[in-house]
């Protein structure tokens, strides 16, 4: 008897199902993963010039590895072998936060090669990051939305920090991702343990601190319009004890400023420390003079170009943050302003502002809602920021400081 059309398609439809989710995200990170560590290898194979961010020392699989440990690799290299130390007046590594070189430096013991754990460290969170980002795009997207967005921070020009670089950015996105979708599930004590885990790896984990907190009045409806008033009345009788749990996103931050107080003198060492790489406090660095200084000197140089197109990514994500409020809420309206907030201020000319766009998740998804329904626009943009992310890798490999 012939079967109709509807009985052979519910079976199709019933195994696409059963298809795992995180099977997209994991396909995606490796196949860009494959192209950029040939391009890394490539790169240090070719290029006879030295590299200006040697690595600190050799390690087992340096024939390939080596394009992924440059500049900061170093001083996360010294912290997970020795600890930290302190010089006044001197580049010291109290100036990088404990999260990753602490991670790192248990993994080592399996490894016997700090610079090879570095890397496995980036490689196992980037991969996770990923997925838990798809996650999190799925309860909120439409699944042509979800996967667009996915491709969008996969391909970011700077997303090599997810591929192997011996930088802590994976795993501050991994727990930011982590703290909001327990705090999704209302899995409260999560989303606290993991908003701690992120403060103690960067300081713009305090983004992820303001993020958890917002959305805790947004849940209970603290700020609540008032009848006949301006202003929203607050009402602080509808939070319950368990709301608590999330200011447990401070103790990375906490625990760390203590540990320098206790140590050297100073909670807040850590800031204090960059006057050494010439990031100076005050009006100079807030109105970035070094920045336009810089334009105005050498308009035509390397440098130059990364600054302007790390200050443009920043402004591209902070245009976002009124979509992002609209389409996911005010807390990762909050998350958004305060991660963009804390290295722009910080930095004299934007800096490491592209390597910190990672942690804009939310911005990530509006781009993919964006893009998905532009074919045209999407089959132009991606290609190309997939190319630009292939050429950072090289020439991050071969010694040039990027971000």
């Amino acid at each position: 008897m012939p079967v109709l059309s509807s009985e052979v398609e519910e079976p199709q439809r019933e195994r696409t199902a059963t298809v795992p989710a995180w099977l997209t995200p994991l396909g995606v990170y490796g196949a860009v993963l494959s192209v950029l560590l040939l391009v890394s290898w490539w790169s240090i194979a070719n290029f006879t010039e030295t590299p200006f961010g040697e690595p600190p020392g050799s390690f087992r699989g340096e024939w390939f590895w080596d394009g992924w440990v440059r500049y900061d690799a170093g001083w996360y290299t010294i912290i997970a072998d020795h600890g930290y130390s302190y010089g006044p007046g001197l580049q010291s590594p109290v100036a990088f936060f404990p999260g990753y070189p602490m991670v790192v430096r248990q993994v080592a013991r399996l490894t016997d090669s700090v610079q090879l754990a570095g890397i496995l460290v980036t490689l196992v969170c980037g991969a996770l990051a990923l997925v838990a980002f798809h996650r999190w795009c799925r309860d909120r997207l439409t699944p042509a939305e979800a996967t667009t967005a996915l491709l969008c921070i996969a391909l970011y020009p700077y997303a090599y920090y997810l591929y192997g670089a011996m930088y802590g950015d994976a795993l501050f996105l991994l727990c930011a991702l982590v703290a909001f979708l327990a705090f999704e599930r209302d899995r409260l004590l999560l989303a606290g343990l993991a908003g701690a885990a992120a403060t103690g790896t960067r300081l713009v984990g305090v983004a992820v601190v303001a993020g958890l907190v917002v959305g805790v009045l947004e849940r209970r409806a603290v700020l609540a319009p008032a009848e006949g008033r301006r202003l929203p009345q607050v009402r602080l009788g509808r939070l319950r004890p368990r709301d608590g749990w999330v200011l447990l996103s401070l103790g990375g931050l906490a625990a760390w400023s203590l540990y320098l107080w206790h140590r050297f003198g100073d909670p807040l060492l850590f800031s204090t420390v960059q006057e050494s790489w010439g990031q100076q406090s005050g009006p100079v660095t807030w109105f970035k003079r070094d920045f336009f200084a810089q334009l105005g000197r050498n308009p035509a140089r390397f440098y130059t170009h990364g600054l302007v197109i790390q200050a443009l990514f920043g402004l591209l994500a902070l245009l976002s943050v009124p979509t992002v409020v609209r389409r996911f809420g005010w807390r990762y309206g909050a998350y958004l302003v305060v991660l963009l907030l804390i290295p722009a201020i910080g930095s004299q000319d934007f800096q490491g502002l592209g390597r910190y766009l990672l942690g804009a998740f939310p911005a990530f998804a509006v781009l993919g809602s964006v893009l998905a329904d532009r074919a045209a626009l999407r089959r132009l943009l991606l290609p190309a920021s997939a190319l630009v992310l292939v050429t950072f890798t090289a020439l991050f490999a071969n010694g040039r400081y990027l971000s």
